[in-house]
């Protein structure tokens, strides 16, 4: 008969179930952490707004030039707060900026460009959301 002593008995640890748990554990929070990234980056993500259009007639008479805006689409983007137009006589760009503030269908501006050799013509139109595009731009 063999006799069991108490310090060699060995303390048998059943592990079996502690990895699934853990797996779970990380699957859980994984998935927490990715729909916090994909919330956080679609939260930020705008939606495309149609640019504006900005109809202009343009004519000259000598050494005037006159500018009417005819349409803005869509209308909920006017007035458009400013259309600074220069221009190019040749040596220089003009040096005071003429602009129509607030500008909205109907508006004009009358410029006297006191040159009949104008080279080039630039509108540029800034919008409510600080956003500048060039309406119109066109050398001679």
């Amino acid at each position: 008969m063999v006799k069991k002593n108490r310090t060699n008995k060995r303390l048998c640890k059943d592990d079996d179930g502690v990895s699934p748990v853990v797996g779970v554990i990380l699957m859980v929070a994984i998935t927490v952490v990715m729909a916090a990234i994909v919330s956080s980056w679609s939260s930020s993500v705008k939606a495309p707004t149609s640019p504006t259009t900005v109809g202009l007639d343009i004519s000259r008479s000598g050494t005037n030039i006159s500018l009417v805006v005819t349409t803005i689409d869509p209308p909920s983007a006017a007035p458009i707060p400013t259309l600074n137009v220069t221009y190019w006589n040749g040596t220089a760009f003009n040096s005071t900026d003429k602009y129509i503030p607030d500008a909205d269908v109907g508006k004009m501006l009358e410029i006297n460009t006191t040159s009949t050799t104008l080279k080039q013509l630039v509108v540029i139109a800034t919008f409510k959301d600080g956003s500048k595009k060039v309406l119109y731009s066109r050398e001679t």
